[in-house]
């Protein structure tokens, strides 16, 4: 195409594509009109056809976009897929910064895998350059067989329902928007091809040294063979999971308004305001949990009026806010990690033997989870704590 881009003078397929885009922006992830958005830019077809789809739609949705884009620092080519990566918003009119992440020293300073570190800096990397821009939301270029992927690695990991389901297209406790999750990366690759913008291919893509490679070169194809409309058949799965996502969080909702919870902070347990409570510092009070450490206190009453299927998504709601919200957390990145590197099958396992546990009325047990997490039971109530 030698004329500059625009949804009138695409493709009519094209077109029609930035449109179901527009109205996944606005009817799914409820995206304001007048948003500022981070685009994640690697050079890579999904990140470069996320930039020039929201850049055709910036007018019609009035956005403010920046850009960022990250050298991992893990594969030779990589200063110049950053490179690509700017020349491509440059063209477009994005600002964009490029950042250098240390991910091996990360990864080997916390005795972790390069794949989970290196998320881990990419998510706090774009979320400080999210505050310095003042923005809404980071976008990411996930598409529909990315959520694929996805559904499988949450199945191999023992996740459970909706979780399953596969990644949020909107996750507000990251700032976080997948526009591109209902798409075909084929489509995608056709509209930057009539658009004349080439793309970064990476090569650490073809390693079967990672998981999520493995299934997508070896596992998805063998599905697929099975059952040609699988990533379909996947979407509608995450549809259905959405929808009861949203289903138990009013519940649970509902159920806090009647009895909340209690949170305890390191200070509060060191410095008790209730009768009864004592405990000094690396000391257990009558809650059962360390006193350096945060907790959470689900009373008697709510966890007895509530299914069990409600209490154990109560029990992760408890857990996910001693991990992020409210409570004092380490540096972005850390914590990041932190939350994706817990176990979900040994965490699953842990919350249906604690729930047996309460059903069947025992007292003064306590419950070790992934990640140094304890669960206490005791009089009927459970109080789940952070480690120090």
């Amino acid at each position: 195409m030698t004329q500059t881009p625009s949804l009138q003078n695409l493709p009519r397929t094209s077109a029609l594509l930035c449109l179901e885009v527009e109205r996944f922006c606005l009817r799914q992830l409820a995206l304001a009109r007048g948003s500022h958005l981070v685009l994640a830019v690697s050079g890579g077809a999904d990140s470069t056809a996320l930039a020039l789809i929201l850049w055709l739609l910036a007018p019609r949705l009035n956005l403010r976009l920046s850009a960022l884009s990250i050298n991992h620092g893990l594969r030779p080519e990589a200063p110049d897929d950053a490179a690509h990566a700017l020349a491509v918003c440059r063209g477009l009119g994005i600002p964009c910064t490029i950042r250098n992440a240390d991910v091996t020293g990360f990864a080997s300073s916390l005795h972790v895998g390069e794949e989970a570190a290196g998320r881990a800096l990419r998510y706090a990397l774009l979320e400080e350059e999210r505050l310095a821009c003042q923005a809404q939301f980071i976008a990411l270029g996930h598409h529909r067989e990315d959520l694929s992927e996805d559904v499988l690695l949450r199945l191999v990991r023992g996740a459970g329902w909706p979780s399953l389901g596969g990644m949020p297209a909107r996750d507000d406790g990251r700032h976080l928007l997948r526009p591109l999750l209902t798409c075909c990366p084929k489509d995608l690759k056709k509209l930057l091809l009539q658009c004349g913008l080439n793309w970064r291919e990476d090569a650490s893509n073809q390693s079967t040294q990672y998981r999520r490679n493995r299934l997508r070169l070896q596992v998805l194809p063998l599905l697929r063979a099975e059952n040609p409309a699988l990533d379909k058949s996947l979407g509608h799965l995450w549809q259905l999971a959405k929808l009861d996502r949203d289903y138990w969080e009013k519940t649970l909702d509902a159920a806090l308004v009647a009895h909340p919870w209690q949170e305890m902070h390191p200070d509060y347990l060191e410095h008790p305001h209730q009768p009864g409570q004592q405990g000094q510092p690396g000391q257990q009070g009558q809650s059962g949990c360390p006193a350096t450490g945060a907790a959470v206190l689900l009373p008697r009453a709510l966890l007895r009026s509530l299914h069990p299927a409600a209490r154990l998504r109560l029990y992760m709601r408890a857990v996910q806010r001693l991990c992020t919200g409210g409570m004092p957390t380490p540096d972005a990145a850390t914590s990041s990690l932190s939350q994706s590197t817990p176990s979900a099958q040994g965490r699953a396992s842990t919350l249906l033997a604690l729930d047996e546990a309460l059903t069947q009325g025992r007292g003064n047990t306590r419950f070790q989870l992934p990640g140094g997490f304890e669960a206490y039971l005791k009089g009927g109530a459970i109080t789940f704590c952070r480690p120090a």
